[in-house]
């Protein structure tokens, strides 16, 4: 299947617009990961595997949007803190 040319830059496959190239495992834990705190290659398939980060599949080469795979991290994993209310002080 082919995809469609939307305009210069955007390419729209069943739906998914992309916006960025695509890039490999490597290249997407170097750029979302800071060198300190990055995880391994095998967390990233794991991660694949339990449909938590979107990739594609061309063949049997994957790869992976940056924008698209911070947004499910953020999603999935960001834990909120308890909202604290103040009550107007008391005269």
């Amino acid at each position: 299947m082919m995809a469609r040319e939307l305009t210069p830059g955007f390419v729209c496959m069943n739906d998914v617009t992309l916006k960025a190239k695509l890039v490999d495992s490597e290249q997407l834990l170097a750029q979302v990961f800071d060198d300190g705190c990055k995880p391994t290659v095998r967390w990233l398939r794991n991660q694949m595997k339990a449909k938590v980060i979107p990739h594609f599949r061309i063949g049997h080469l994957v790869f992976f949007d940056v924008d698209m795979v911070r947004s499910a991290l953020v999603a999935k994993n960001m834990i909120r803190g308890r909202m604290v209310l103040r009550s107007a002080p008391v005269n």
